[in-house]
């Protein structure tokens, strides 16, 4: 409680601090209210939503894909040939291994399938409507499903726009976290994968509360007890990720969904890696100015200590409402200051979550984590879901894919979508309610 008292007494006296020296000049003034309101942040995402196109039914939207039309939001993306050959050979052989034993542990009820037992079985039983964004490679669509009732976020991605830009290796890290994603609560989960001649899609559990972002920004600054919470659920995301060998590179408040329970779940995988167990480091640029590691801005070797370290700014951005962090808004000896300060630590070596017990901090003291890891405790707030109207349209994939059709993909092309598409039955058929 003293320690709650302390941060926000050292938030008032800061934000007085801020006042004084921001009151000389209006713009001054409206640059700290864009900061606080998010305009502080540079973000392009693939799915990003966009005003002209949210809650466009597909209907309106087919000349927009079909034409390559629209705005679109380029991220940060880069690999070395080092990281791609080895996650493609991983890719192949993890799909050859499921189908010569669909029912090996670690399916996890996933099932990997041919895509014509995929559109007899799925494609059909979805209606498309709301476009929920636009991106650099394709378009996010709301379906329902016609027989359980629940709906997903559908990632609907052209082929040729992958091969062009050589990110497909990116989306076949994505399908692959996606399926191990299903172990964890605190993971989005992907339902299923489809493709067609000319497009993939990956259909997504859709969350309607909106991401932490929007939590952030009409709840924050949270208390110490309120960010504690949010901040345990994440550990538990970050530690599931980082044993199975995947660093997402991109943790930030809007890659991390609120769900209808309020819970979290951490989202969006387009730039993680895959296959980085033990002393494996990556070198390659990705993910968002302001929640980046200092090695990964150095362009030096890296591995999971850049989530840790985007993990200290969410902290920092859950008490303070701030991206940078200021030692004075925290008392010298509180828990909080110290956690930060560690996740923040520039040498990754020395870094909490890297090096020490990060579930043993002082700050965690509280918690008891295997309620957490079930999902016991109750979230600190309830959230509003977004109120979409579908306008149900049966979307036409069909005309769709004869118009791409010009665009030639060489069968060779076609090979590294090989295995792509999956089942997860536990999540198709489970019901709103479950």
């Amino acid at each position: 409680m003293e320690e709650e008292k302390e941060v926000v007494a050292g938030r008032k006296r800061v934000e007085k601090r801020k006042h004084l020296l921001d009151s000389s000049s209006d713009e001054k003034a409206s640059i700290k209210k864009a900061k606080r309101s998010g305009g502080k942040r540079k973000r392009p995402d693939p799915g990003e939503k966009t005003s002209d196109i949210q809650g466009m039914d597909p209907a309106e939207y087919e000349d927009i894909i079909t034409q390559g039309r629209g705005p679109k939001k380029r991220r940060t993306r880069d690999c070395s040939e080092d990281e791609k050959k080895p996650s493609m050979k991983t890719d192949v052989q993890k799909n050859k291994d499921l189908q010569e034993d669909p029912g090996g542990s670690g399916c996890s009820g996933v099932r990997p399938t041919g895509s014509s037992t995929i559109s007899s079985s799925i494609k059909e039983r979805l209606l498309f409507h709301q476009v929920l964004g636009q991106g650099s490679f394709g378009t996010v669509m709301m379906a329902e499903d016609t027989v359980t009732h629940h709906q997903y976020a559908v990632k609907m991605i052209r082929k040729s726009s992958l091969l062009t830009e050589n990110v497909a290796e990116y989306m076949l890290v994505e399908k692959r976290v996606l399926q191990l994603a299903s172990e964890s609560p605190f993971l989005v989960h992907a339902a299923f994968a489809l493709q067609t001649k000319m497009h993939v899609l990956l259909g997504l559990q859709y969350e309607s509360c909106g991401d932490f972002l929007q939590l952030l920004l009409t709840k924050g600054p949270f208390t110490i007890n309120h960010a504690r919470f949010y901040a345990a659920e994440l550990v538990c995301g970050i530690q599931f990720l980082h044993a199975k060998g995947v660093i997402h590179r991109d943790l930030k408040p809007e890659n991390i969904l609120v769900a209808d329970t309020g819970h979290i779940k951490i989202t969006d995988f387009g730039l993680a890696l895959d296959n980085m167990h033990g002393d494996r480091t990556a070198t390659s640029y990705a993910g968002t100015m302001g929640y980046m590691a200092p090695e990964m801005l150095a362009r030096k070797k890296y591995n999971a200590g850049v989530d840790w370290y985007s993990f200290g700014i969410i902290i920092n951005e859950m008490l303070t409402s701030e991206i940078d962090y200021d030692p004075s808004f925290f008392p010298r000896s509180s828990s909080v200051k110290n956690i930060i300060e560690q996740l923040l630590q520039k040498h990754p070596a020395k870094r909490l979550g890297v090096h020490g017990n990060i579930r043993g901090h002082p700050f965690f003291r509280r918690i008891d984590w295997v309620s957490v890891e079930a999902l016991k405790p109750t979230p600190p707030f309830n959230p509003d879901p977004n109120n979409i109207t579908p306008s149900f349209r049966p979307f036409k994939i069909d005309k769709i894919e004869a118009a791409e059709a010009k665009s030639s993909i060489t069968p060779a092309a076609q090979d590294m979508f090989r295995g792509f598409s999956f089942v997860n039955w536990e999540t198709l058929n489970r019901t709103p309610a479950q």
